[in-house]
């Protein structure tokens, strides 16, 4: 994208796999695969389950530009026209009943708990009980605009030099630790929104795919902190995909040397549009990544070539710090990015 409103199809990426919904019928016995957070017809932020559209068998209803598709046939494979509300969620909180779950046990007093959570703004994101439930109405509502699906994530971090392909590309020697980062929460954008391309990163912003996991509590309620690599996934909520965009001059010594200012600018990070449950994607070291620029394929591998897989960065990310319902950990991207090609393309 240039300087201002970037063109939406350099960002268009598509997270392969099992990105399924339930074909039946919502019912109380339904349990979630697949939702997204939208705006309604009214204008209201939602959390429901796609509805699956008819010649897309159960699969989430949004494909990726393929060659020679006609702008028609693009705009109607990435929307998503309808969705069964989920129980007791609504613009992440929890309405029904504002009792929290039980996350902070070493705080005895419940009004205490509550309090905490309302701080953070994470009632919802730690309660998977509720996320992965049921749904609340039978009767599909109609999807005017899809959202990401974690607006507001507490802390986003993000790993760098993670594939084999992309340490190749930098001749990046073997690390005994993930090279770790923090990107500003602002950065977050709906997946089909533009990207903002502020005038003192003009054509140096580069786009990387990465598959995003999203953290919540474990079954017992438990905040995610000093886990194991062998717990490190009981405390995943969920998975989605991200456009982790960058500032490659503000990378190097326009930033001062380190990289979180040149991923921090707002709009830097188109999240979603689903959000996938783990019981969807039980493998995260087997999913397919692709980003496509105006239709050209210009990444493309699987999380399997990941340096740190996913257990292990959730496992150091934890030592010592509190991974808060809502964050969101950006694994690391392939090789392809625009400043590796010669000539660069950003």
């Amino acid at each position: 994208p240039r300087s201002g409103v970037g063109d939406t199809r350099k960002r268009m990426m598509h997270l392969h796999g099992q990105m399924t919904s339930s074909k039946t019928a919502a019912t109380s016995f339904n349990i979630a695969k697949c939702i997204i957070r939208f705006l309604d017809e009214f204008g209201v932020v939602r959390y429901g389950l796609p509805v699956p559209r008819s010649g897309v068998g159960d699969a989430f209803p949004y494909r990726a530009r393929q060659p020679g598709m006609s702008e028609g046939d693009l705009a109607r494979d990435r929307s998503v026209e309808f969705a069964y509300l989920l129980e007791e969620a609504d613009e992440g909180t929890i309405r029904r009943h504002n009792t929290p779950p039980d996350t902070l046990p070493q705080i005895a007093v419940p009004h205490q708990k509550a309090a905490m959570l309302r701080r953070f703004g994470l009632p919802f994101w730690s309660r998977p009980q509720r996320v992965w439930g049921s749904a609340d109405t039978l009767s599909p509502v109609r999807v005017h605009k899809l959202l990401a699906p974690v607006p507001t994530p507490p802390s986003v971090w993000s790993v760098g030099v993670n594939y084999k392909s992309s340490a190749s590309e930098l001749a990046a020697e073997a690390r005994k630790y993930p090279v770790a980062f923090l990107k500003s929460p602002s950065a977050v954008q709906n997946p089909f929104d533009p990207v903002v391309v502020p005038p003192v990163a003009a054509n140096e912003s580069d786009y990387e795919v990465e598959l995003a996991v999203v953290i919540g509590v474990d079954v017992q309620g438990r905040m995610c902190k000093d886990v194991t690599p062998e717990t490190a996934m009981d405390y995943v909520l969920g998975y989605t995909v991200g456009n982790d965009v960058g500032a490659r001059r503000w990378q190097g010594k326009k930033g001062g040397g380190q990289w979180s200012r040149a991923k921090s600018f707002d709009t830097y990070l188109p999240l979603g549009p689903a959000l996938v449950s783990p019981a969807a994607i039980p493998d995260p070291q087997n999913v397919k990544l692709t980003l496509r620029l105006n239709g050209q394929t210009m990444q493309e591998a699987n999380s399997s070539e990941m340096l740190f897989p996913v257990r292990d960065i959730i496992a150091f990310l934890s030592q010592g710090t509190t991974l808060l319902p809502g964050t969101v950990i950006l694994t690391g991207t392939p090789g392809g990015a625009g400043f590796a090609r010669k000539p660069p393309i950003f």
